[in-house]
């Protein structure tokens, strides 16, 4: 019995010998980790300063963007989606405790205003109008240009004909002229043809052919021709108005200023936080 009694509490003493150290040693390793997880976590937290810094240079960038116009392109929308996650960034890192439902309502607030105007749709019509009443004239400039060129052709033609006639009417009256001079036909010629007649036609045929010659190097010179320079004049106030046009639509669609000053109130905003009340101090850390 007392073999056996001894035998069993030294097993009982041991056992509990044994389990007492094995806590111990288990109590260690757990603060041991706990500690590391602390260290870790106060070493890696971003240092809320410099994610100030960064946030504010990044607002800045953002508020000099170019959008695009085209479908597809970077636009409005996905700007506003660049503010808002780098907005959540921030707020994650610097902590709720700094960056609150105020802020919050207030970088909303600011961002508020950035939509695209419905006058883009207006535009966007009279945009359209537009385009058609530029191709029309466009096209009314290219028929007078085929309509002028055409007619230049034809005055040349006419010049050419005009030219061979002069010729022929001044030797016509050239020869008069000759056979008049001869003493020999005098009597012939007192009862033919006058030189008068030819006179008159070789001096209608120079004032037509100074006229063809004048309207030619006009034309070749100016294109004055009425319906071309008409179809120009509604052309180019066609091509005027559509890049103011574009231009408007362009500006309501940027909203470039907008943008710049939404950005800097954000980054105004920021600065003017007080950083470290929403992140936990290295006590809590080590605690935690």
């Amino acid at each position: 019995m007392s073999f056996g009694g001894g035998g069993t509490g030294r097993t009982r003493s041991g056992s509990k010998g044994f389990s007492s150290k094995e806590k111990k040693q288990k109590r260690k390793k757990q603060e041991y980790h706990v500690h590391k997880r602390g260290h870790f976590q106060e070493t890696e937290r971003p240092d809320a300063e410099e994610v100030r810094k960064r946030t504010i240079l990044t607002l800045e960038r953002l508020g000099h963007q170019v959008l695009s116009s085209e479908p597809g392109g970077y636009d409005l929308e996905a700007w506003m989606r660049n503010i808002n996650a780098l907005l959540d960034d921030f707020g994650e890192k610097v902590g709720d405790g700094v960056v609150g439902e105020e802020f919050r309502a207030r970088s909303q607030h600011a961002l508020s205003g950035l939509t695209a105007s419905s006058s883009a749709t207006e535009i966007d019509l009279e945009i359209e109008k537009v385009t058609q009443e530029e191709a029309a004239a466009r096209a009314a400039a290219g028929e007078a240009e085929k309509a002028a060129s055409a007619r230049l052709a034809s005055l040349r033609e006419e010049r050419d004909a005009c030219i061979k006639e002069l010729k022929e009417e001044r030797e016509k009256l050239s020869e008069l002229k000759a056979r008049q001079s001869r003493q020999l036909f005098s009597r012939l010629l007192r009862s033919g043809p006058s030189t008068a007649d030819a006179e008159k036609s070789v001096a209608e045929l120079e004032s037509k052919l100074e006229g063809l010659e004048h309207e030619i190097e006009s034309r070749r010179r100016t294109r004055s021709d009425p319906a071309y320079i008409e179809a120009e004049k509604r052309f180019e106030t066609a091509r005027s108005r559509l890049l103011e046009l574009q231009s408007s639509r362009q500006g309501l669609l940027q909203l470039a200023r907008e943008r710049e000053a939404a950005t800097q109130a954000l980054s105004g905003m920021i600065s003017s936080l007080k950083l470290g009340e929403g992140a936990p101090s290295g006590a809590d850390a080590r605690g935690g």
